[in-house]
């Protein structure tokens, strides 16, 4: 797919030079390929207006027309082509007040982040370096373009971002890119949380985490993002740990002894998984899981909330224990069951659905605790045998 999607890329290329235009592939596509990282997501810069761009191709989408950038589908591999553009001053820390086009590509790379996303391909892969990005490159170096006060304060989010490049590709911060974080961490305030939850997912996640996350410590960003302080206090003194970012969450808040923060929009799905494990984690701090812990919220649910008081209580590990309930469970859901709430129907004995409900309860804890095998002749007998008990009770309180 990498090779397709270059191949159909250089065709946009040669189009638009074809018609007196300056093209090149740019950014993060760039900067993959000459780490040798597989990526399909490419980025194309152009002297072409957007207008000129839509023209030359039949399948184009004006999807962002206003910043100058159109959507071109070549064989049905997508790209975005965006005209070379400068931007007006930022007043938000996160929006220019305009972009204005430009024929200059130089112009184009200026308004980047980082150096090593401020280089251009063009179609016989020949790279275009005007910040000495590939020496970047080379050592590892995420180095703002021309003054990192400037950048920072264009656009607060350019601190996560370089975060979320040690998380992804293992590299440091330039001297002077990191002062200019220390500096400007306060302005993460006058950023949408959700822009913030998403940078914080691909630096959790990424494959250098740990590297992140204690340059994300040293930094004090937690001063900024109170609610997940402690968690990143934490981790930056692991030698090695890997979370989901859910996990990560459900850490920090636990720490933190607090309740999800109204401000960090999760959807109900993960804010529930999130609530559960922070009570998984309460409840198996300091007691062994059991089998009812474990049928009730499944293996991985167990595992996380393991792998959570490993970070927090050196020594508890529980992982085997959980793994080896679970794998003798003869069942992992009620409807794995030989015996359902319909056959207790069918033995016309018991008519209460809250009745049916905590004996089909009480069954499935005989089964998962092995006090009676999951056979249908097996659990009709005990079922025989309560239904017995409660008529006898019954009776004897009826008279």
């Amino acid at each position: 797919m990498m090779n397709q999607s270059l191949e159909k890329g250089k065709q946009i290329l040669r189009v638009l030079k074809a018609n007196g235009y300056e093209a090149y592939f740019v950014g993060g596509y760039v900067r993959d390929f000459l780490l040798g990282l597989k990526s399909s997501d490419i980025d194309i810069a152009t002297s072409a207006l957007p207008n000129v761009v839509l023209s030359l191709f039949p399948k184009a989408i004006a999807t962002g027309e206003k910043y100058g950038t159109i959507s071109v589908y070549m064989d049905e591999v997508f790209f975005e082509v965006t005209t070379f553009r400068t931007e007006g001053e930022y007043l938000d820390s996160r929006h220019p007040e305009f972009v204005a086009f430009t024929n200059r590509l130089e112009d184009d790379l200026m308004r980047r982040d980082f150096t090593i996303n401020a280089m251009a391909m063009d179609e016989d892969l020949i790279i275009i370096d005007r910040f000495e990005s590939q020496t970047d490159l080379k050592n590892g170096l995420i180095r703002a373009i021309g003054n990192p006060d400037t950048r920072f304060s264009e656009d607060a989010l350019r601190i996560l971002r370089a975060f979320r490049f040690i998380a992804k590709l293992g590299f440091h911060i330039d001297d002077n890119t990191f002062e200019s974080i220390c500096t400007h961490k306060e302005l993460l305030k006058h950023i949408a949380i959700e822009r913030i939850m998403q940078e914080l997912k691909l630096i959790v996640e990424g494959p250098y985490a740990i590297l992140a996350i204690k340059a994300m410590a040293k930094a004090n960003l937690g001063e900024v993002l109170e609610s997940i302080n402690l968690g990143l206090r934490l981790l930056s003194g692991k030698l090695d740990f890997s979370l989901s970012v859910n996990e990560f969450y459900a850490l920090s808040f636990y720490l933190a002894n607090c309740e999800i923060p109204d401000k960090w929009r999760f959807s109900n799905k993960d804010k529930a998984l999130i609530e559960r494990l922070i009570e998984l984690v309460i409840v198996t701090s300091r007691d062994d899981f059991n089998e009812m812990i474990v049928y009730v919220n499944g293996l991985d649910l167990c595992l996380s909330a393991n792998k959570i008081n490993l970070l927090i209580f050196d020594g508890n590990d529980q992982s085997s224990l959980i793994q080896h309930l679970y794998d003798r469970m003869p069942i992992h859901k009620t409807c794995d069951l030989a015996f359902k709430g319909q056959d207790i129907l069918q033995m016309g004995l018991l008519q209460d659905a809250r009745m049916i409900g905590r004996l089909i309860d009480d069954i499935t804890y005989q089964v998962i605790t092995l006090q009676l095998p999951n056979d249908y002749d097996a659990i009709h007998h005990y079922v025989q045998q309560r239904l017995d008990n409660i008529n006898d009770s019954g009776e004897k309180n009826g008279k």
